[in-house]
């Protein structure tokens, strides 16, 4: 788990802040994130980070 972590905040730290540079970086960021708390695809919100709610998918 705390492997997951460590790559997801790994991967923050690559994010430029332009969506469609990041989209597969946040693709990385969102999958590492469904094995950390498989609840967040069918509820969103429960994302720690709200992101899920913010991209609209």
């Amino acid at each position: 788990m705390d492997d997951l972590k460590a790559q997801i905040a790994e991967l923050k730290t690559q994010l430029t802040g332009d969506l469609f540079q990041d989209l597969e970086t946040q693709q990385k960021i969102y999958e590492l994130k469904k094995q950390l708390n498989p609840e967040i695809v069918d509820h969103p919100e429960l994302d720690e980070d709200d992101e899920c709610l913010s991209c609209g998918s």
